[in-house]
């Protein structure tokens, strides 16, 4: 709709069948909140609902949803507008005198109603001030807020399912080497830690430090929050987005970048490996500089997927690797920020530059606040009650 815009997935396998079908229901929920003939959609939709696709193929790769999800629904064709009827020509272009017509007003009508507007004026309030031309319509914001609900909704419960490890039935940790291994290949590919034949490596840090805590999604989510879940793909979306100003640009080469390389071992095989760079041009080059992200793609991917031996933890900052440091070449404090924001849930605390990082954090520090003092007031209440229950029972063991 006119003037929706878009502001600027933990990983693990859920226990059973429940989560997996609640994100299923959501997903439905999510497509039907947009569920419009496609010709149809504003740009908003279009984007968000590709991204819904891409969280829903992570969701079936890692096997906890159906792989055919709803197809979204039409939506009821809004009534037209009703239009005023046609003034007739001959009144758009001749005056009543032109046309011999008696006025219609005498001059003590006319000061008449001049007293009358007078009086009226006086006593309204000052007036409200006009909508712009460019503001939403009622029913245009309605819908903003229904898939912007929807999305939450989504993104939430897929977290959710994805909070667990894959390896297990019941979503617990595994117990052995090679289990751990395991659960890096189900999520990041076969080429996870040097792939077969690769040196022994300490395999529950490698997936540990690798693992995702995202935030609660925000109610309007910024682009890093559809890749939140996975470490890989959000420094990956950092690097993408970065110094472009374009909306439309920026999902449209992300989402086809994911699409292409939904793991790092994907990237490695078809970029690295076969050197496929011209495919990986032809996906991305609208957001420019692809030298320049190519190198930061191809850091990020070794940092995260073939790690020096003995450095099998996982880190990102901004010092230096020969001073200790886990600097990853092209992810400056832009893209640090974002993994400490959106996998590390540390927005509350921190003091981002960006300004749309700043507007997440300031909104993730209410909620922080708010859900603190909820909890201890749910502990006071509990504990006045635990005091009144003994206080109780002692004047009954007294009266008796």
């Amino acid at each position: 709709g006119r003037g929706v815009r878009s502001r600027c997935a933990h990983v693990g396998a859920p226990s059973g069948v429940r989560a997996a079908a609640a994100t299923s229901s959501s997903l439905t929920v999510a497509y039907r909140a947009g569920g419009a003939a496609m010709d149809e959609l504003s740009e908003y939709e279009l984007q968000r609902l590709e991204h819904i696709r891409r969280n829903h193929e992570m969701l079936v790769r890692l096997g906890l949803v159906d792989p055919t999800p709803a197809a979204p629904q039409q939506k009821a064709p809004r009534k037209p507008r009703t239009k005023l009827p046609p003034v007739p020509p001959e009144s758009l272009r001749r005056s009543s005198r032109v046309r011999d017509l008696k006025p219609e007003y005498t001059k003590e009508t006319i000061d008449q109603f001049g007293d009358d507007l007078d009086r009226q004026a006086a006593r309204r309030s000052p007036a409200k001030k006009r909508p712009r031309p460019e503001e939403e319509d009622a029913d245009e914001a309605a819908l903003r807020r229904e898939i912007d609900a929807s999305t939450v909704a989504f993104l939430t419960e897929a977290r959710e399912a994805m909070s667990r490890y894959l390896t297990s039935a019941d979503g617990a940790a595994p117990a052995t080497a090679d289990a751990w291994r395991e659960e890096a290949v189900r999520r990041w590919g076969s080429l996870v830690g040097g792939g077969a034949g690769a040196p022994a490596r300490d395999w529950e840090a490698f997936v540990t430090t690798r693992l995702s805590k995202p935030p609660p999604p925000s109610p309007e989510p910024l682009l890093q929050e559809w890749y939140a879940a996975d470490m890989w793909q959000l420094l990956c979306c950092c690097v993408l987005m970065s110094r472009v100003s374009s909306w439309e640009t920026k999902h449209r080469c992300i989402s086809a970048f994911f699409a292409a390389y939904p793991t790092p071992s994907a990237f490695q095989a078809e970029v690295v490996q076969r050197g496929q760079v011209d495919a990986l041009r032809g996906l991305v080059n609208s957001l420019g500089l692809f030298d320049d992200r190519l190198k930061s793609l191809l850091a990020i991917t070794t940092a995260f997927l073939l790690p020096a031996e003995g450095e099998d933890a996982f880190a990102v900052d901004l010092k230096k690797r020969e001073q200790g440091g886990h600097k990853i070449h092209g992810v400056g404090e832009f893209g640090w920020h974002s993994w400490l924001i959106f996998c590390r849930d540390m927005g509350a605390t921190l003091k981002a530059s960006d300004e749309a990082l700043k507007s997440f954090c300031r909104w993730r520090a209410k909620r922080h606040k708010l859900a603190t003092a909820e909890g201890a007031a749910a502990g006071e209440a509990a504990e006045a009650g635990a005091d009144d229950g003994a206080g109780a029972a002692g004047a009954g063991a007294a009266g008796a």
